[in-house]
């Protein structure tokens, strides 16, 4: 599905990302879809995680470590649900999952 034409491949500080949107309602406030990334590390202290998003991970696994030190590794084959409000650090060594996103404001 990677490979298919609408998919939104975004390179930045030696990472790469790619999006295929399957879904996108009428308001834009509700999105689904598919997402893989190379090796990174983001940064969600100085601003929260910004969407309601559930996650089913496919291949790889991120390391989640919230703001009062919590650790959560989710690997192949599990699924998380993050709330809008999230504070922390996301890690992983690439990953591929399924997602569905929420936000009353829409989906940029």
């Amino acid at each position: 599905i990677f490979d298919h034409p609408e998919v939104v491949v975004t390179s930045r500080d030696d990472r790469t990302t790619h999006d295929f949107i399957t879904h996108l309602s009428s308001d834009k406030k509700f999105v689904s879809g598919m997402y893989r990334a190379t090796e990174g590390h983001w940064n969600y202290h100085d601003r929260p995680y910004g969407v309601d998003e559930f996650m089913y991970f496919i291949e790889g696994s991120v390391t989640l470590t919230s703001e009062d030190g919590t650790v959560q590794v989710i690997e192949a084959g599990e699924a998380a649900t993050i709330p809008k409000e999230w504070k922390g650090t996301w890690d992983t060594m690439g990953y591929s999952k399924l997602y569905v996103i929420y936000s009353a404001d829409g989906v940029e």
